[in-house]
Order: structure tokens, then sequence, then C-alpha cells
């Protein structure tokens, strides 16, 4: 009887679109994590400064007027510039106790807020800031 069967195909899955709100949590989610991790260690360097000012920029572009992670954001782009100003005056990354407080509570707050949003929210803000960084040549603060 197993002599005649013919042999199976092979199952490719088919690509299909997330539903809104639903992304990989933790791709999306890592990278501020793992530099809010890494403050305060040897290890911190500029690439965890650019993930952390870029979640903070994606909380500013998504969130409405008046919105109270407004303010949070704005404290971890402030508390970014400052260890932007101080990296290029010594030539290493570095933070203060106020600046990882600041970031730290930030980055868990902001994700919260991140975590309630459209996936196409997010798809807009990113090209947007793609859009802006390719203008520019830099990340806005």
């Amino acid at each position: 009887m197993g002599a005649n069967k013919k042999p199976r195909k092979r199952y490719i899955p088919k690509p299909a679109v997330l539903p809104a709100g639903l992304r990989q949590d933790v791709a999306f989610e890592m990278p501020g994590f793992q530099a809010s991790e890494a403050m305060g260690k040897g290890h911190f360097q500029e690439q965890h400064v650019y993930d952390l000012l870029s979640n903070a920029d994606m909380a500013r572009r998504i969130a409405p007027t008046g919105h109270a992670i407004l303010a949070v954001a704005q404290a971890m782009v402030e508390a970014i510039a400052e260890i932007q100003a101080r990296a290029q005056r010594t030539g290493t990354f570095g933070v203060n106790g106020d600046e990882m407080r600041v970031l730290r509570e930030g980055v868990g707050k902001t994700m919260v807020f991140l975590r309630g949003v459209s996936n196409v929210e997010i798809a807009r803000a990113s090209l947007a800031a793609v859009r802006e960084f390719n203008r520019t040549g830099v990340l806005r603060v």
C-alpha cells in the first residue's frame, strides 16, 4: 500500500499580513530594552543611543497633541541630547544617574504606549522618520 503513494508536496506557509495592532513584539521592543540594560555598563555604545532615540521619536510622531506620553518622550530626547553632547566632548558614550532614570522609565512607558498603536500608525511614523533622515542626514533630536 505504501509503495504506490504519491510523494507529499512540501508545505509552504502562505504570506500573511498581521492584523492591526499585532506585531512581532520581541523584534519590535528588544532594541530599546537592550539599550536601557546597557546603560551604565561598559558596552553602552552609539547604537544604543539611537535605539532609545528612535523609541522616543516614534512615540512623539504618533501621540496626539496633549497626550501624556509626549512629556515622557521629550524628556528622553533631552537626556539623549545630553549624552550625545557629552560623547562629542569626551569621545565616549556614558550616562549619569538622572539620564539613566529618565531613559529606563521612558523606554518602558513608550513601549506600553506603542503596543496600543496600530501597525498602520507605526508604519506611517517610521516612513516619515526615514524620509526625514534621508532629507537631512541626521536623526531628529
